[in-house]
């Protein structure tokens, strides 16, 4: 991981907390002996375990670390990266990947990082799937010249991705067929499609997105949607028949253009080709785009009627036990470059429900180890402090003594993402994670595990610093869950 390492002259004690606006999760008294939440009602007034007035610091540890308390640490042996490939080749690759061409190509990868070995093996057993579809066989069925066959070749070349890793592995099949006298020569490799240019008045919406600091992935995600409704227009409508996309004139959109597309987004629902959520992006980043041009040239946004639909946001998922999370951090702990640092990165998510971007952002300075508080600085900007568990604190105390920089987990806040996210990949394999998705799931998790002691909604939304009530039922997710609400809903008294 690009990591840095901090110095211990560079202490990551803050004394000036009160320099950045904060919007406090527990509010400080002179002492700093007890924090309260900074939400009045917050906690029912039946007792006083549940008096806001009485909820000190000690309480809001209880509600996020219980579970942490006295926790007993395992021994168990450091293996290092060196050992990941060789797992991936026994578990994986020797189970999954059939063909013996196949699995000669990905021998030849062993020495490779574990995150490349592990893209080659996807590559391979997608090349292995189709090759299996294309002649109508099982996959152990396929032989070596149905493989390095023309037809086969082509067809894996235009279905897996363009990527220095897949030319691999055809240059491989590649050489393989022509010394079996199968292909005469190389297939050349088709160069990938230049995205079409962008119309100047997106051009101008995206450089606006930008200044406001909207995340990368939301600007290219509303640039695409509206991009799209551009290309439809050209395709789809006479008038604009004649123009690109990238030359159309908005002036001559109509509401009924509009409406059009909307239509015609909703027939994607219905044949299964477009999802409501989806949907619903594509109608909001289209008024998004309206609404900059009415504020930024005054033009006159035919909106009328275009609007979404009712889409459901919530999709309950399978949540990890204690125990499946005890074994991942177990194997971050074997087979990590940097076990410490990495085990901090995941358990800033899981103990303190913190997103990616916002434990890759994290900064010494919004650290005060004496006083076991963060400061998170999370969507909109908006800074919150929030008490550090035992086990978060220790692992900092060990990483301060790494060589000195400004971020915690790393020089590099784009690099720190993009390896915690692909190394979780990883570990989730070896620890038999069944559950599907990326390292978000851990603050999916947090929310959960507050809501399973039973605190109330308002209190989870300060602690996991959302801006909507109801988006912490979007997070909240029950093993067994009819039985549970059924027995939830027995013990209601209406005497």
């Amino acid at each position: 991981m690009d990591r840095f390492e901090n110095s211990s002259n560079n202490q990551p004690q803050i004394n000036n907390h009160h320099h950045a606006k904060t919007q406090e999760s527990f509010r400080q008294n002179s002492s700093f002996a007890e924090k309260i939440l900074d939400v009045s009602g917050i906690f029912s007034l039946h007792s006083d375990d549940h008096d806001i007035r009485k909820v000190t610091r000690e309480k809001v540890e209880n509600m996020l670390y219980a579970k942490q308390l006295d926790q007993a640490q395992k021994e168990i042996p450091y293996l290092g990266q060196q050992a990941i490939n060789p797992w991936l080749w026994e578990n994986k690759v020797q189970t999954e990947i059939l063909a013996n061409l196949l699995r000669e190509f990905l021998s030849h990868a062993m020495e490779n990082a574990p995150l490349v070995f592990i893209k080659k093996f996807e590559h391979a057993r997608k090349l292995q799937i189709l090759t299996a579809k294309l002649y109508g066989v099982p996959s152990d069925q396929i032989r070596d010249e149905q493989l390095l066959d023309a037809k086969s070749l082509q067809r894996g070349i235009h279905h897996l991705p363009k990527d220095e890793l897949t030319s691999s592995l055809f240059h491989f099949l590649m050489e393989k067929s022509i010394q079996a006298g199968l292909l005469n020569e190389k297939i050349p490799a088709k160069k990938p499609h230049k995205s079409p240019p962008l119309h100047p008045r997106i051009l101008s919406f995206k450089m606006h997105m930008e200044e406001q600091g909207f995340a990368r992935k939301h600007i290219r995600n509303y640039v695409t949607c509206v991009q799209q409704l551009f290309m439809w227009l050209c395709a789809n409508v006479r008038v604009f028949a004649a123009t690109s996309p990238d030359a159309i004139s908005i002036l001559q959109i109509q509401n009924e253009h509009l409406l059009m597309y909307r239509t015609y987004k909703l027939k994607l629902i219905k044949e299964g080709l477009c999802s409501p959520i989806t949907f619903e992006h594509s109608i909001y980043a289209i008024r998004s785009f309206y609404g900059f041009l009415r504020d930024r040239y005054g033009y006159n946004a035919p909106l009328q009627r275009f609007r979404a639909i009712s889409a459901p946001r919530y999709s309950p998922r399978e949540i990890p036990t204690d125990e499946q999370i005890d074994a991942l951090f177990q194997v971050v702990k074997q087979y990590a470059r940097d076990p410490i640092l990495e085990q901090l990165g995941y358990r800033f998510m899981l103990d303190l429900g913190l997103r990616l971007s916002e434990v890759a952002n994290i900064k010494w300075k919004d650290i005060n180890l004496g006083a076991r508080t963060i400061v998170t600085h999370s969507k909109g900007k908006k800074a919150h402090f929030l008490p550090l568990s035992v086990e978060l604190k220790k692992l900092l105390l060990e990483v301060q003594n790494y060589p000195s920089a400004t971020y915690v987990m790393g020089k590099t806040p784009s690099i720190i993402k993009r390896e915690l996210y692909e190394n979780f990949k990883l570990y989730a394999m070896i620890a038999a994670w069944p559950f599907p998705g990326g390292v978000h799931l851990f603050r999916h998790i947090f929310i959960t595990r507050l809501a399973y002691k039973k605190r109330l909604p308002q209190a989870i939304k300060e602690v996991a610093r959302v801006k909507m009530l109801n988006t912490v039922g979007l997070y909240i997710h029950m093993a067994n869950q009819d039985e549970h609400l059924i027995s939830e809903i027995n013990k209601l008294n209406y005497d």
